[in-house]
């Protein structure tokens, strides 16, 4: 019995852990008071390790201009298993309909299906895009993921650190930009 019991509080400690970084991350890019809507990368509130180039690299990538507030979303899926979680992973960035997909192993879901309480470990995508094409990537999702009714929720990124807003920006164009780039 002894046994059984720390077999089990080592887990649940790292499932813990993982479950507070997911929650803190989802708040961070939910909250508007998290962080600030623009970087302030000066010589006095930079740190003193590194070289000047490094400062200078960082210091142009925040001369964008202020970011918009809801301009981009993460996305979350669930999956049934990593191989699924992958290929639409893939698909995603191979389409430019995401910057960056992250893919959060053996998340535990409780959920109602059919009349019945469910209980799976299922595998969860954090996905980063512009707001605009969230209708594309759901199409996406929805024609192919493994399940019938596929999660695809999103929620809109209030503010965050302005060169990885940028970032996705570039990366993600939104529909207009698409085809402006496709009649050149």
């Amino acid at each position: 019995m002894q046994y059984l019991r720390k077999a089990r509080s080592v887990p649940c400690r790292w499932v813990l852990a993982r479950n507070l970084i997911l929650v803190a991350a989802t708040a961070a890019v939910t909250s508007r008071t998290a962080f600030a809507t623009t970087a302030c990368n000066t010589p006095s509130n930079t740190s003193t390790i590194g070289n000047q180039s490094q400062y200078n690299k960082i210091s142009n990538m925040d001369s964008a201009p202020v970011y918009e507030a809801g301009s981009s979303s993460v996305a979350f899926v669930t999956t049934p298993d990593k191989e699924s979680a992958k290929k639409l992973a893939h698909g995603i960035i191979e389409r430019k309909l995401a910057a960056c997909v992250n893919i959060i192993p053996q998340i535990e879901s409780i959920y109602m299906w059919e009349g019945k309480v469910n209980e799976d470990n299922e595998y969860l995508m954090m996905i980063k895009t512009r707001t605009a094409r969230i209708d594309e990537l759901s199409k996406f999702v929805r024609e192919n993921h493994p399940y019938s009714v596929a999660e695809v929720i999103s929620l809109p990124i209030q503010a965050g650190n302005a060169p990885y807003l940028k970032w996705i920006s570039q990366t993600v164009l939104d529909s207009k930009e698409k085809r402006e780039n496709e009649n050149e």
